[in-house]
């Protein structure tokens, strides 16, 4: 059963045209030597402290930090051809390490994420990260990939249940099951390749709004020092930490060389 699932996920990466897919924007590649240098550098430094502060300073400081990075992200939506550029920024108080965006425009920052940030630049990198997401339209391509991997994933399972002459109660089982894995897959195929467009562009948000680059780039720092991993595997949803801190110092790089301080746009 295990090589059927092994079988039906390579099939899904292949009909969902590969485990990486074109994004709206060029986006920096890293090399295993350079994610493998990184993680010396973060292996050599594994301090990760925590800086505790009230509700009430996290939600001033969201407000403040949204209202200074969608001040001029409005030409950077335009390049990417998206005329929702309208975001909401909501504190949320657990320990979760987390922050996200959803089809709405909507972002949530969770302070187990927010506590492991020293400065106002990285906050700011968390946000314009989420931001990126919303900007190249990654939450609805995810939603229509998923659905996309339920109908292959229920179809390549229910017909290998049909070929493997099963009873009806087993073949249902299986189609289910296949649907399950296919909206997995579904996910999966395009995660990373969004997660690297969101850093990118994230960076040139957090220019325009000028926030210090080198500063913000302590957010990818602290996510290095919590991964254990030097690249992603293929079933991993994102970048491994190291592989983010190169593309995050490559993106600063394009950053400063660009004239109009907006990404370059991919292929047709």
């Amino acid at each position: 059963m295990r090589a059927l699932h092994v079988a039906c996920a390579l099939a899904l990466c292949w009909l969902l045209q590969g485990c990486g897919t074109a994004g709206t924007f060029v986006v920096p590649q890293v090399s295993y030597q350079e994610a493998l240098m990184a993680a010396d550098k973060v292996d050599a430094d594994p301090n990760l402290p925590e800086f505790h502060r009230s509700a009430a300073f996290y939600k001033d400081a969201i407000q403040k930090i949204g209202a200074e990075l969608t001040w001029d992200v409005d030409p950077i939506c335009a390049r990417a051809k998206t005329t929702d550029c309208h975001f909401r920024f909501h504190y949320v108080g657990d320990d979760e390490v987390n922050a996200y965006t959803d089809e709405n425009g909507d972002i949530w920052l969770h302070r187990g994420m927010l506590d492991y940030l020293e400065s106002d630049d990285e906050i700011a990198a968390v946000m314009a990260h989420e931001m990126g997401h919303q900007i190249a339209g990654h939450v609805s391509a995810t939603r229509n990939r998923a659905i996309l991997g339920m109908l292959i994933g229920g179809l390549l399972m229910g017909g290998a249940a049909v070929a493997g002459n099963t009873t009806q109660d087993e073949a249902d089982a299986m189609s289910a099951e296949g649907m399950y894995l296919g909206a997995q897959v579904g996910i999966l195929s395009f995660s990373k390749e969004q997660e690297r467009e969101a850093d990118l562009i994230g960076a040139y948000v957090v220019a325009r709004a000028g926030f210090d680059l080198d500063r913000a780039g302590g957010l990818y720092d602290v996510l290095a020092k919590m991964d254990d991993q030097v690249v992603a595997r293929w079933n991993n949803d994102h970048p491994a930490g190291p592989e983010r801190v190169v593309a995050w110092h490559k993106a600063v790089a394009e950053v400063r060389a660009s004239g109009d301080q907006l990404p370059t746009l991919a292929g047709p």
